[in-house]
């Protein structure tokens, strides 16, 4: 697997492809193709990952700037649906650490949907991020096949490229409990909690949009209510598909996405 800075208009146009296999999307979103070639000319990072010499993987990144804070913005990183399971993705995000690195960059943030267990597990667990901040329906309204009809809720990623934060818990408390699709929740009194989410729920809104709607609202008020005491998500269990949270988790940066 080799992994490439792109800066070849042909190559930059590969990434429509690779767009729409990860993100299931019917349009071929060429609206995204004169933007990326300004984010190569302007300072942002296009790479893509190729196997045998075609293109599986993409990701793009640019410049943020919050709260007198300079950051690298990771806005998307995409494999094409059969090589999902292939390091392919954590192989991009390497690349990405090791050129913000060399460019001065000591925060990659980006955003990803709570309800997806495998975005959780990959950016909490495996990269190492951490999430103090939820935005409601950051997107609006979406229309390709995973965000089609529900709210874009996202959390937050930061990842300090430069810090590696203890990421161990033991005995959390677990905060709710899933039942077929109905969630229940429990009195929060641990500083070291875990919130349950389903591992399937694109299945469950491709086959209840309004049960899927409902259940993404439910967890937006109990995220909302971690967040606002203090607590951070510091990583994803995967066997029990559940964010940890601690409570007033020491980070070297003030959080300027709040």
């Amino acid at each position: 697997m080799e992994i490439s800075v792109v800066t070849d208009s042909a190559e930059i146009e590969k990434f429509m492809d690779i767009i729409k296999s990860a993100w299931a999307s019917d349009n071929a979103i060429y609206q995204f193709y004169d933007t990326l070639h300004s984010m190569a000319y302007h300072g942002g990072f296009l790479l893509g990952a190729y196997d045998d010499n075609e293109m599986v993987g993409m990701s793009f990144s640019y410049p943020g700037f919050r709260n007198n804070k300079v950051y690298l913005y990771s806005h998307m990183t995409g494999v094409i649906k059969n090589k999902k399971y292939s390091d392919v993705g954590y192989k991009l995000k390497m690349k990405q650490k090791e050129l913000a690195i060399q460019y001065g960059y000591d925060l990659i943030a980006w955003t990803f949907d709570p309800m997806m267990s495998l975005n959780g597990y990959f950016n909490l667990n495996k990269l190492g991020a951490l999430s103090r901040t939820y935005i409601d329906n950051f997107y609006g309204t979406m229309n390709d096949g995973l965000n089609r009809g529900v709210p874009t809720d996202r959390l937050v990623a930061e990842w300090y490229i430069n810090d590696s934060y203890d990421k161990s818990y033991e005995k959390p408390e677990y905060i709710n409990s899933i039942d077929d699709d109905n969630i229940y929740f429990n009195e929060i009194k641990s500083d070291i909690i875990a919130l349950r989410i389903f591992n399937n729920y694109v299945e469950l809104k491709n086959d209840n949009l309004d049960k899927a709607i409902k259940i993404k609202l439910e967890y937006r008020k109990i995220f909302h209510e971690l967040l606002n005491k203090n607590y951070t998500v510091i990583n994803f269990d995967k066997s029990s598909y559940s964010y940890i949270f601690k409570k007033d988790y020491k980070i070297n940066e003030k959080n300027i996405f709040s």
